[in-house]
């Protein structure tokens, strides 16, 4: 017994310095592994399609050519968006700029009183100046997270086609990694690939109809950079819980500087709130249902955790990968406490 004891304890110890380096070695390595993930997951997607070509002697490569023509068509509505975001914001001239930059500055100095600071100090701070020399100075490193961001989907698509050439078998990997039983890890790669393919259709449903409505809603008001608005509401809602909500805020603090009157500011930042809790409190856990069971604190932790590890890539796929963990852990009877006070 005191055998069997001290080899539990060394098991434990092992897994405490084990985890850590793997921990490690995920964020030292995010150029690759986030891609992978990503890819794993958008294969998942498109695995139902493959087994119903299958079944339809369908041949392989034609279900890999419609996946990849698919993913064209999107790559391509993308570059469209971004071209026409790009645009926009060429288009405007100086004067509007100005008119922004002025407005802007008025509307802090204004929060800064109410907050009891001196005006003076909030002015010298908000020169023209230094406004563009900070723009100049972090223009380097928003060319490198734009740079990233592609690098990251297009490195997705390519180990995506590899995974799906190769005939990804998420069951198989499971059975001889972890869970050593046929029938264990058929149900927990069926339950993965089910909240998976759910969690990427509702969120992207609802992300492109968050975007529009916004889009809709600054036309409808006149605010700048409508296309903008609904561009980045869509990309910052796959942030869960967190990111909507970053966007609205944006959006209304922009709309406070450029609006004419208090009164259409305040209707305007009702309506846009009034958007964000449609789509992201009402309809996306009516759509959801039960698939992903999680409570609040434990979204929140693993955000953090996963925005840690891999910054805004691991925020948008901190969800994903929780459930994936929550389902694995449910099949094995020393972690399946943890998976309950998860949910």
């Amino acid at each position: 017994m005191r055998k069997f004891a001290s080899l539990d304890t060394t098991n434990k110890l092992l897994m405490l310095l084990v985890l850590p380096m793997m921990f490690l070695i995920l964020k030292e390595l995010s150029n690759i592994f986030v891609p992978l993930i990503v890819a794993c997951f958008f294969a998942l997607l498109f695995m139902p399609f493959l087994r119903w070509t299958t079944r339809k002697n369908i041949p392989r490569f034609v279900a890999i050519i419609v996946i990849f023509v698919i993913f064209i068509v999107v790559v391509r509505c993308c570059i469209w968006i971004l071209q026409l975001t790009s645009q926009e914001i060429r288009n405007t001239d100086v004067q509007t700029w100005q008119a922004i930059y002025a407005n802007f500055k008025d509307f802090i100095i204004r929060l800064a009183v109410i907050a009891g600071l001196s005006e003076e100090s909030i002015r010298e701070h908000l020169q023209e100046t230094d406004l563009i020399s900070t723009l100049y100075e972090n223009a380097g490193n928003v060319f490198n997270a734009v740079r990233k961001t592609f690098s990251i989907v297009f490195m997705s698509i390519f180990f995506m086609i590899l995974l799906l050439v190769s005939s990804f078998n998420g069951q198989r990997f499971l059975e001889v990694l972890l869970l050593k039983d046929k029938t264990s890890s058929m149900r927990t790669y069926i339950t993965i690939e089910k909240s998976i393919s759910k969690f990427i259709l509702v969120k992207v449903l609802i992300s492109l109809f968050t975007g529009i409505s916004f889009t809709v809603l600054c036309y409808c008001f006149d605010v700048q950079f409508p296309i903008f608005w609904g561009v980045l509401a869509f990309v910052l809602n796959f942030i869960q819980m967190i990111g909507s909500i970053i966007s609205t805020a944006i959006m209304c603090v922009f709309a406070l500087t450029c609006l004419p009157t208090m009164s259409v500011t305040i209707l305007f930042i009702v309506l846009a709130i009034a958007i964000q809790l449609l789509f992201g409190s009402i309809l996306e856990p009516i759509f959801m249902g039960k698939t992903f069971s999680i409570n609040t604190v434990t979204i929140i932790v693993m955000l953090f955790f996963w925005g840690y590890v891999w910054n805004i890539p691991g925020m948008i796929l901190a969800v994903p990968l929780t459930v994936a963990m929550k389902t694995i852990m449910e099949q094995f009877d020393r972690t399946k406490k943890i998976a309950e006070l998860m949910s």
